[in-house]
C-alpha cells in the first residue's frame, strides 16, 4: 500500500515494523514491491522477533 501510495521507493530496501497496542516486538528488512508485482517482495532479514514461549 504505500509503495502504491508512493510513499516509499520500490528500488530500496525498507524497514518495516510491527506490533500491538502494547508495543512494537516484530522489525524486517524488506524488497518492497507494487501490489501487482506481489511475488518481487522479498523479506531480506529479520531484525527483531517476538519469543515463543
Amino acid at each position: 500500500m504505500a509503495a502504491e501510495a508512493g510513499f516509499i521507493d520500490v528500488e530500496k530496501e525498507t524497514i518495516s515494523i510491527g506490533g500491538t497496542d502494547r508495543g512494537v516486538d516484530t522489525a524486517i528488512v524488506v524488497k518492497p514491491a507494487y501490489a501487482r508485482n506481489f511475488l518481487d517482495f522479498e523479506i531480506r532479514e529479520i531484525l527483531a522477533k517476538p519469543r515463543i514461549t
